[in-house]
């Protein structure tokens, strides 16, 4: 940092800006620093775009300082045959548990309730159509009623 070798990098986390650096260095979260073999003084103030990261190059780290491989996870062992052939259990009987359905006579719609639902949906059908005030003029005839 002393001898001014330092870019810092701003990686956006959301949308597709592109990468920005700037000389010197700013610690913050989404940031990359490259030090470079040469000092970079003379271009201090400078803002830093079209990084090509291809032409980076990097130390080769030897061998035995490398991370060990990631292990994949041993397969589950199969089960015996045998015990994948057994019978799924049966359902309890509950037909002495049901009761049969039946609507009243009673029940029927009258004519009047019959009328209303018609009235409100020539209402919906006219706030539908972009005309909200002729439809809140019909429900208030509705209920006025």
């Amino acid at each position: 940092m002393k001898a001014n070798r330092v870019m810092t990098v701003r990686q956006e986390v959301a949308g597709s800006k592109a990468d920005r650096g700037e000389i010197g260095f700013e610690p913050g979260p989404g940031r990359q620093f490259l030090v470079f073999p040469k000092t970079l003084r003379a271009f201090a103030g400078r803002v830093v775009v079209g990084i090509k990261y291809d032409l980076l190059n990097s130390p080769e780290v030897p061998k035995s300082e490398r991370a060990s491989p990631a292990r994949t996870p041993k397969a589950p062992k199969a089960k015996p045959a045998a015990a994948t052939r057994r019978k799924p259990p049966r359902a309890p009987d509950v037909s002495h548990n049901v009761v049969a359905f039946k609507p009243d006579e009673d029940d029927e719609e009258n004519e009047e309730v019959a009328d209303l639902k018609k009235r409100v949906r020539h209402a919906m059908a006219v706030l539908e159509d972009g005309k909200p005030v002729a439809a809140f003029n019909l429900l208030k005839a509705i209920v006025g009623d």
